[in-house]
C-alpha cells in the first residue's frame, strides 16, 4: 500500500473530505497536521556516508499511524507548529519551531522518489504572481495591463493613460489590529487617491491594474486532467465593494454556476500548470464585455470544497483519482 502524506492544519476540511474518499482506495492517508506534529510525532532517518539512505521512521501517536511508504505528496495549509511547554525561553521558541519547519521542507530530500500534487517549492515560485506574468505572455493568455512601482510619478501616469483601475496587495493578506482581523482586498484607486498617497507610495510597492469591466467572472479549478469552470456573480449584491472582489462577503451568499470556457482556453491553463510541474491550480479569470477572457490569478494551492458543496461539481473525486493516479506512477517507478 502507497502512503500519502498530507501536510496540513487539524482545521483543514478540505483534507476531512478527501481522506473520507480515499477510504475505498488502496492509498493510505496519512495526516501531518502541524499544530500536533511536534509533540505527537517520532521520527529518525539516517544515511551512509555515500548519501545512500539506511533507515527512515516516521509515525503519529494523535492518529496511531506509521508510514510504511510515502508515494504521495499533498502540501495542503500547515499553520504554526505547536511547541512543548516547557519550551518558554524566545530564543528557544524560535530554534524548535525553525528547525521543524526545514525539517519539513526538506520533504523532498527524506522522499526523493515520492510524487508531489504540487511540489512545495514550485508553488512558492508562483506565490508571487508576478512569476506568473512571462507564462502568461508565453501561452497567449491575456492579462490586464499592469504596473509594479514605488514612484507617485509612475503611478499617476499609468492610471490617467489607462482611466478606471484597481489596486491590491502582491502577497500580504491581512493583520490583526486590536484583536480584530483585517483583510487586503481589492480596491479602487484613481489619481486623486494617488495624490493622497503622494509622500507614503515609495514605501513599498505597489501593483496596479487597469480595471476590466467584468461580464462574468470565473473561478477555473483544475485537478490532474480534470477542469472545473464555475462563475461566480455578485450583481444580485448591489455592494460595490463586493462586485469589486467577491471575498468581501461569504461565498454562499453569491451565485455559483457551473460552466464552460473554450476548450482551447483550458489547454493554456493545463499548459501554465505544466510549465511549473504542477498538477492543481485555482484560476480567478474575467470576461469583459466584448468576451475577452482576462487571466487574473493562479492560486496553486487555493481552496476549492465550498465549490463542490454549492454547485455539486464532482471535485473531492477528481482529487482522489489524482492521488490514485499518482500512487501509480510512483509504484511503476519503483
Amino acid at each position: 500500500m502507497t502512503d500519502l502524506l498530507i501536510v496540513t492544519s487539524e482545521t483543514d476540511n478540505h483534507v476531512n473530505v478527501v481522506i473520507n474518499e480515499l477510504h475505498k482506495s488502496d492509498v493510505q492517508a496519512i495526516r501531518l497536521n502541524s499544530e500536533s506534529f511536534i509533540q505527537q510525532s517520532q521520527y529518525f532517518y539516517e544515511w551512509q556516508a555515500s548519501g545512500n539512505p539506511i533507515q527512515s521512521f516516521l509515525s503519529f501517536e494523535d492518529s496511531l499511524k506509521k508510514v510504511q511508504e510515502v508515494g504521495v505528496i499533498w502540501w495542503r495549509k500547515p499553520d504554526e507548529y505547536q511547541l512543548f511547554p516547557e519550551v518558554n525561553d524566545d530564543w528557544a521558541i524560535k530554534y524548535c519551531r525553525e528547525e521543524t519547519e526545514h525539517l519539513i521542507y526538506s520533504l523532498s530530500g527524506l522522499y526523493p522518489k515520492a510524487r508531489w500534487i504540487n511540489n512545495y517549492y514550485n508553488m512558492r515560485l508562483l506565490s508571487h504572481r508576478i512569476n506568473q506574468i512571462p507564462i502568461a505572455q508565453k501561452l497567449g493568455i491575456t492579462i490586464p495591463p499592469t504596473l509594479v512601482t514605488n514612484s507617485y510619478e509612475a503611478a499617476c501616469e499609468f492610471v490617467t493613460q489607462q482611466g478606471k483601475c484597481i489596486v491590491k496587495a502582491m502577497r500580504y493578506a491581512g493583520f490583526v489590529h486590536d484583536e480584530k482581523q483585517y483583510a487586503c482586498y481589492t480596491r479602487p484607486i484613481d489619481v486623486e487617491t494617488l495624490e493622497a498617497f503622494r509622500e507614503s507610495i515609495r514605501l513599498a510597492p505597489v501593483f496596479i491594474q487597469k480595471r476590466i469591466q467584468k461580464k462574468a467572472e470565473y473561478r477555473v479549478t483544475l485537478i490532474g486532467k480534470h477542469d472545473f469552470v464555475c462563475r461566480i456573480d455578485a450583481k444580485h449584491i448591489n455592494d460595490s465593494d463586493v462586485t469589486l472582489d467577491w471575498r468581501v462577503t461569504e461565498p454562499d451568499k453569491l451565485v455559483h454556476v457551473p460552466d464552460k470556457l473554450p476548450i482551447d482556453y483550458l489547454n493554456k491553463l493545463h499548459q501554465m500548470l505544466d510549465e511549473f510541474g504542477l498538477n492543481f491550480g485555482a484560476f480567478d479569470i474575467i470576461r469583459d464585455e466584448d468576451d475577452t477572457l482576462y487571466f487574473i490569478e493562479l492560486n496553486p494551492n487555493g481552496q476549492w470544497y465550498w465549490i463542490e458543496i454549492l454547485t455539486k461539481m464532482p471535485m473531492v473525486r477528481a482529487m482522489v483519482e489524482l492521488i490514485e493516479d499518482l500512487a501509480l506512477q510512483y509504484q511503476q517507478d519503483c
